[in-house]
């Protein structure tokens, strides 16, 4: 979605020519698809700003580093520098602070004898470079574009106006926080984050992450399902001497267009029907289809004492089977996912 066209655009400054390219960038960059708009931008971008190479790096902040989502004419080489090495530059901290493009002859010393510039530009064959540092709509940081050209006088003060102009639609495309807001929760209590396709946790926008995507055997727990039909589960999850309450939805990476991801959502918790602690544990295991006497064995009590157990959990569920009170529980979300068996199904 296009807020509106560049104030620029609007009052005359740009040419026909510029002001559509501008325009086409904006409405690319609300496509939602964001690997295919970071291409297209940089390809529009070059009929407007005659660069040699460009990329567009997302800023993640739960992974602490950069991503690629668009890239034209950059080697791998050149890219990495790009990223993290460059983010620790004097150039990209001017650019934090002054939210504006940044061009090699903008700066008050000679760029081009800087270490950055000879190890990683300089080889690369690029004689001049402008930058900009990217930003949401609710000022965070979200990532920068990079343009280089082999021409020392490529860029001009021109081309510093046309980049200012879009670069809020672009902060808008590199925004790894957002998710659509219908599938996140509303109270306050509740954490959530995106784990994609690698097992790897993102920051949501407006939500704390959530505490269980730190935990390895969660992340193992996520690439397994991952890999199943399910669509979603709920659950409890272990934490620290307590329990989370957990809901994890699949949904479409809005990173990676054609991958799952997995949405995770979740609360403090308390066992309900004045379960206790023991008797959740026997719940999981009749759940998971396992026998009194196996139940006992795993846990190093008796039988009887199983016996008790499961009839206390009837009782207080008020169900008349063990079927029965396994399916509560899959219902109401009392079970461990961290039990979950290797091919979970779908809730």
């Amino acid at each position: 979605m296009i807020d509106s066209v560049p104030s620029d655009a609007a009052s005359g400054t740009f040419t026909i020519g510029e002001t559509r390219v501008l325009v086409d960038c904006a409405y690319f960059a609300g496509s939602g698809l964001v690997r295919e708009a970071a291409n297209e931008i940089l390809a529009q971008l070059q009929n407007v700003m005659h660069q040699d190479a460009a990329a567009l790096l997302a800023w993640d902040p739960l992974a602490g580093k950069h991503v690629v989502l668009g890239n034209s004419a950059y080697d791998a080489a050149t890219l990495i520098g790009l990223g993290e090495p460059y983010a620790q530059t004097e150039p990209h901290q001017r650019m934090l602070e002054q939210h504006r493009p940044l061009r090699i002859t903008d700066l008050p010393y000679d760029y081009r004898q800087t270490k950055l510039y000879q190890e990683i530009l300089r080889p690369a064959g690029f004689g001049d470079g402008m930058s900009s540092c990217l930003f949401a709509g609710d000022g965070g940081y979200a990532g920068m574009l990079h343009m280089s050209a082999e021409s020392r006088t490529a860029f001009a003060s021109r081309h510093v106006q046309l980049l200012s102009a879009l670069t809020p639609s672009l902060g808008q495309l590199c925004n790894l926080r957002g998710l659509r807001a219908a599938l996140l929760p509303a109270d306050e209590l509740s954490r959530a984050s995106l784990v994609d396709h690698t097992g790897r946790p993102r920051h949501l926008d407006h939500y704390e992450a959530a505490i269980c995507v730190e935990d390895p055997d969660f992340c193992r727990f996520a690439e397994r399902l991952l890999r199943t039909p399910s669509c979603a589960l709920s659950g409890i999850w272990p934490s620290h001497g307590s329990w989370l309450a957990l809901r994890v939805e699949r949904v479409q990476d809005p990173l990676f267009e054609h991958s799952a991801a997995l949405l995770v959502i979740e609360s403090p918790w308390e066992a309900p029907y004045g379960l206790s602690a023991r008797e959740l544990d026997v719940l999981n295991g009749l759940a998971r289809g396992a026998s009194n006497q196996r139940i006992a064995s795993e846990r190093s009590i008796s039988v009887r004492t199983v016996t008790t157990h499961v009839e206390r959990i009837l009782l207080k569920l008020e169900q008349e089977s063990r079927a029965g009170a396994a399916a509560k529980a899959t219902r109401e979300g009392l079970l461990r996912l961290d039990l979950m068996p290797a091919a979970p199904a779908s809730a």
